[in-house]
Formats: structure tokens, C-alpha cells, sequence
């Protein structure tokens, strides 16, 4: 496995992950206002063949998306825990020039010459910077120092 690439990567997402946690919340509390709204079968005289009613159907429906909702929202919750602690092992700088590289996805160029502007620091500075950062939040991310 490259961690390298793999952390690059993760970093990217992390803002998409994070805006996903608040819209998966709103998704299971839609899904809970709705389940109240299901109307069940009338009785019938007619016995059911095959699947069942669509009362039952949507019902099932609803517990499923729900169960994989908060299962999706707990996997995502664990990989923003997991990159904030990698972050937070970083200096200001280095949290600083990850951010502006790989979290807010700035082209590469753009990002230098802000970075330069807002820290003084000469452009191979910030290259070797980044560099180390991170090879840091690899190590505090993935534990492993093979890059």
C-alpha cells in the first residue's frame, strides 16, 4: 500500500466527509419522521400471496436505509477522528501548508504563492514542509514509517 497516496487522499476528502456527517444526520431524522407517516394495511378478508403488503415493504425499506445510515455515519465519524488526530500532531505550519495542498485541494502553484505571502517562507521551504508534514500525519495516521 502507498500511505503516502493514501493519506494524500484522505486529506482531500476530509472536508466532503466531514459536510457528509451533518447531511447523514439529516437523513436518518428524515427517515425517522417518515416512518410515523407509513399507513398500514387495511384489513382484508383476501389472504396475502407472494412478498407481503406494501405497508410491510416500506416499512422494511425505511429500518434498512436507516441501519445503513448510522452505520455509514459511524465509519465516517471514525475517519474525521482519525485524520484530525493525524493533523494534530503536526506543527502550526505543517497543519497550516497540508490544508492549503491537500484539504482545501488548491492547485499546487496557487497554494505556494499564498503560503509564501502568509508565512514568509521561500517556496523550497514550503515544498520541504510539505514534505515532512506529510510524511508526519502518515506516521500518526497509518502508525507505519514506510513511505
Amino acid at each position: 500500500m502507498n500511505y503516502k497516496r493514501a493519506a494524500e487522499e484522505e486529506l482531500r476528502q476530509y472536508a466532503d466527509v466531514r459536510a457528509s456527517l451533518m447531511n447523514t444526520r439529516e437523513r436518518i431524522a428524515m427517515l425517522e419522521d417518515a416512518i410515523t407517516s407509513i399507513k398500514a394495511a387495511t384489513v382484508s378478508s383476501t389472504p396475502v400471496i407472494g412478498s407481503g403488503n406494501q405497508y410491510e415493504s416500506r416499512l422494511l425499506d425505511n429500518i434498512g436505509e436507516r441501519d445503513r445510515l448510522k452505520e455509514l455515519y459511524k465509519v465516517n465519524l471514525r475517519r474525521i477522528k482519525l485524520i484530525e488526530r493525524g493533523l494534530q500532531a503536526l506543527t502550526e505550519d505543517e497543519r497550516k501548508i497540508i490544508n492549503r495542498f491537500f484539504v482545501q485541494n488548491m492547485a499546487s502553484e496557487a497554494a505556494v504563492v499564498t503560503l509564501m505571502d502568509e508565512t514568509g517562507y521561500e517556496r523550497a521551504q514550503i515544498y520541504r514542509i510539505r514534505s515532512r508534514a506529510l510524511y508526519r500525519y502518515t506516521l500518526a495516521e497509518f502508525g507505519l514509517p514506510e513511505l
